[in-house]
């Protein structure tokens, strides 16, 4: 009996000691599991700087070109002489205003008018000796209808006739070029303006074609500029531009693109613009310097982002989006809008408000966590 309670006592103490053993085995991994969690880290967020992403938002872009130049009249004219002579008044000085239609300068019209005359009388003699021929030849057909003179006679009052008619012609013509220089003799304004320069003198001699006044009108004035030929092609008749002139008030003045010169300068390559101002304001002259901007382009209510967050992989287009503290790729549709060499146009895929990854990060991609360090 005693010997069968022994056996007994001996197994129950080896359950109880397997049961210890298997409680401190557990134990013991819960610890080893404890610590190899400690030891493996969770994962870390990556930082980006808040100058490497932005909100986008509809806006209104604007393109421009800046643009220097010199302020210029619209209109100009250099009054040569239309003859030889000597004048005998000059009218009208620099700075002077004169109407369309004045008389700014005189020549000495003396020889001029006695030629004249000659040539009135002479063309007067000459039409009557045609009226008495023409009057012969009239007696000389009726008689050579009724067989009084020869058929010769005839033809050579028709031909004394024709000669006289040939004559007077040419006197005719002589007597209006006499008119002309004239006419020419007395130097008048071609339109309301200034003169802007005076090159002669009373008493003055002067040969056909030399200089004589420049008249400018400056109630229309345009600013002369160059632009570079990589930006002349979005420039379009009619655009906008804002100009500030150097010694006037700082108030920019409104001008829009008038003209566009065909071909560019050979000595600079560039291409010659001329921009209308729309008003004249007190104190500006031409030759004064001008600078501003030319609106090209402008683009109201549109996504863009810079050129730089925009991925493509192999025919996929995606942007980088950050929500909740994770990157997502988010594919776009690119519209056809380009924003100088920088920004361009989402058609869609990307919404407003949506948090953006404008530059390249080679840490961060899809599901990447990522922190805005503001800095």
């Amino acid at each position: 009996m005693t010997s069968r309670l022994t056996k007994i006592t001996i197994v129950l103490a080896l359950i109880a000691l397997g049961v210890v053993s298997a409680v401190v085995a557990q134990a013991s991994r819960d610890v080893q599991g404890g610590q190899q969690a400690e030891r493996t880290p969770a994962a870390k967020s990556v930082e980006v700087a808040s100058m490497e992403v932005m909100e986008v938002h509809r806006q209104n872009y604007s393109q421009d070109i800046r643009i220097n130049g010199f302020i210029q009249p619209a209109r100009r004219v250099t009054l040569t002489a239309r003859l030889s002579g000597t004048l005998a008044t000059v009218e009208a000085d620099v700075g002077i205003a004169v109407r369309a239609g004045d008389v700014i300068a005189r020549f000495d019209t003396e020889s001029l008018t006695l030629s004249q005359n000659r040539l009135v009388a002479t063309t007067e003699a000459k039409a009557a000796t045609l009226l008495r021929a023409q009057k012969d030849l009239e007696r000389t057909r009726s008689l050579a209808a009724s067989g009084g003179v020869a058929q010769a006679k005839l033809t050579e009052v028709e031909t004394d006739v024709a000669v006289l008619k040939a004559e007077l012609r040419a006197l005719q013509a002589e007597e209006a070029e006499a008119q002309r220089a004239l006419d020419d003799a007395v130097v008048t304004a071609p339109f309301d303006g200034i003169v802007n320069a005076r090159r002669i003198n009373p008493g003055q001699a002067v040969s056909i074609n030399t200089e004589l006044f420049e008249i400018v009108d400056i109630a229309q004035l345009d600013l002369v500029a160059l632009i570079p030929p990589q930006e002349s092609a979005g420039l379009s008749i009619g655009q906008k531009a804002s100009i500030e002139i150097e010694g006037l008030p700082s108030n920019a003045l409104s001008a829009r693109l008038d003209r566009i010169s065909p071909a560019t300068l050979d000595n600079s390559r560039s291409l010659q613009v001329y921009l209308r101002l729309e008003h004249v304001v007190p104190g500006l002259r031409g030759g004064m310097f001008g600078h501003g901007l030319l609106e090209i382009a402008n683009h109201k209510n549109i996504l863009a982002v810079p050129a730089a967050a925009i991925v493509k992989e192999g025919e996929e287009t995606f942007i980088r989006t950050i929500a909740n503290g994770v990157v997502h790729k988010q594919p776009v549709v690119l519209g056809s809008t380009r924003i100088g060499e920088d920004l361009v146009e989402i058609q869609s895929g990307l919404n407003e408000g949506n948090v953006v990854i404008t530059v390249p990060l080679p840490d961060v991609s899809n599901g990447t966590s990522v922190k805005i360090a503001v800095r």
